[in-house]
């Protein structure tokens, strides 16, 4: 009896080993499911929208004024008579070559005054004489109440002698009886340049003088 009482203890210890054992080796001794942790997300970073640079608005280029040009621009050979200023201007090739003060006609009366006028001048006419004066150097233009020309100061002799008359007029007012008159110097120059053909331009007399 003794003996079957030590046998099923031993039976007993045996079995309890071999479950521990199982124990170590197999399964975990729980067998509750367990609840899985959420792993954290990390935010997405959203990009900053980039800026697009805003062009400058481009200036409009302002037109430089255009220099008008001249007569003088159009003719190889040009002489201006301007009565405001009682001068005149020779151009050859556009550029000005000479100023030359003048005395045009008195604006009085319509006899005596110095029209506009555009045209060539004529031909040579040289000394003359007329209203008791003589004359030089003289060219001619066109008609106007008689021969319209351009000429020397004019003058009287004495013993032989050139008297000019009324040079303190040239470049100062009008003082001819229509015709232009030069300094006798200038009158030779103009000669000498040979103006015959020359386009002239007399431009109105406009104000008081």
């Amino acid at each position: 009896m003794k003996r079957l009482v030590v046998l099923a203890l031993l039976a007993l210890s045996l079995s309890g080993c071999a479950l521990e054992a199982g124990g170590l080796s197999g399964a975990p001794a729980s067998t509750s499911p367990q609840t899985a942790v959420p792993t954290a997300i990390e935010p997405t970073a959203t990009p900053a929208p980039s800026l697009t640079p805003t062009p400058e608005p481009s200036a409009t280029p302002i037109p430089s004024p255009t220099a008008t040009r001249g007569p003088e621009a159009y003719y190889r050979r040009l002489v201006v008579i301007d009565q405001d200023a009682q001068m005149m201007y020779v151009y050859q090739n556009g550029a000005k070559i000479r100023s030359i003060p003048v005395s045009t006609g008195k604006p009085d009366q319509e006899s005596t005054l110095t029209p506009a006028w555009e045209g060539d001048v004529g031909h040579y006419v040289g000394t003359f004489f007329a209203f008791g004066t003589y004359a030089d150097e003289a060219w001619y233009l066109f008609e106007h109440y008689g021969a319209m020309l351009i000429h020397g100061a004019p003058y009287i002799k004495q013993d032989g002698v050139k008297v000019y008359q009324e040079l303190d007029a040239l470049g100062v007012r009008p003082m001819s009886h229509g015709c232009i008159r030069l300094p006798p110097d200038e009158a030779k120059w103009l000669t000498a340049w040979g103006p015959q053909g020359a386009h002239v331009i007399i431009r109105a007399l406009t104000r008081k003088l």
